[in-house]
């Protein structure tokens, strides 16, 4: 009996640890009526979930985080999870994290913060969220260059590969705590994404990589539209490491990489205010 009993705990501390561990594509939809171990650290207004009135309507449960303002607990936009979004995101290939989200009395500049191996980062850009909008998908890009290391943090891709808690918080600045504000962010359909979209940008193809598999050489494909004074070509190895930035004027983009090492590359254009991002193959 005893020995049963151990190997009954033994699996359940397995089965937890493997449920740790993010993977690519994992929804948070909140269907199943809880907060799938979203939390404030226990303030007195920690996030609920609402049962109806999401993104599609009735019967769509949704989270609700309020905050306060002022000071003391509750007091600042922030929420975290210690569960589920812990493990490595580079191994796994999520370069950002999508949501649908809408702000309630006051507008929030949301961010993605994490803490891990490397300490505590942030990402450098937020996403506005207007006070009193309808229900959005949002888009906040994880690659190692959209952070900041903040509150002592010393390694970005060292976090990255081995993230213990993930934030999300409103700031005006990259930062570890979230900003002290009158409000009410409700989110739902937090999902760990291997593809980059912009608002108003989602559909339209930014460049090709044909073929997105070789041992010699990456060609790019990129239309007219595309094409402008500011347009960058950012290319990362898949620690996070960049291994290529530079502005681009040509239609017809072919490099080298005959003398780079086996395995996948997050391939990334920047054009105004739009940006994608595909993954290449070396062989």
């Amino acid at each position: 009996m005893k020995t049963n009993t151990i190997l009954s705990l033994l699996f359940l501390i397995g089965t937890c640890s493997a449920l740790a561990q993010v993977n690519l594509g994992q929804i948070d939809d909140f269907e199943n009526g809880t907060t799938e171990n979203w939390t404030d650290g226990g303030s007195s207004v920690p996030p609920v979930n609402i049962s109806s009135g999401g993104p599609t309507g009735a019967n769509d449960n949704y989270l609700s985080d309020p905050s306060l303002g002022g000071g003391g607990e509750g007091s600042k936009m922030v929420m975290f999870n210690e569960q589920q979004w812990a493990g490595n995101y580079t191994s796994t290939g999520i370069i950002s994290i999508k949501f649908d989200a809408r702000a309630i009395t006051n507008t929030l500049n949301l961010r993605i913060a994490f803490d891990g191996a490397g300490g505590r980062i942030c990402t450098i850009n937020a996403v506005t969220i207007p006070a009193g909008g309808s229900w959005q998908q949002y888009t906040i890009p994880i690659l190692a260059s959209d952070f900041t290391t903040v509150a002592g943090g010393s390694n970005v891709a060292q976090t990255l590969s081995d993230v213990s808690t993930m934030r999300i918080l409103s700031n005006t600045n990259p930062s570890w705590q979230g900003e002290s504000i009158s409000a009410i962010l409700e989110i739902d359909n937090i999902e760990a994404s291997a593809t980059l979209s912009v608002e108003d940008f989602s559909a339209t193809q930014l460049f090709e990589i044909i073929p997105n598999v070789s041992e010699d050489k990456l060609n790019l494909t990129i239309p007219d539209f595309s094409i402008n004074n500011s347009t960058i070509l950012d290319i990362f190895d898949s620690s996070g490491r960049q291994v290529l930035n530079k502005k681009i004027s040509s239609l017809q983009n072919e490099i080298s990489v005959i003398d780079w090492n086996n395995g996948i590359y997050f391939v990334r254009i920047i054009s105004d205010n739009s940006q994608q991002v595909k993954k290449f193959i070396k062989i």
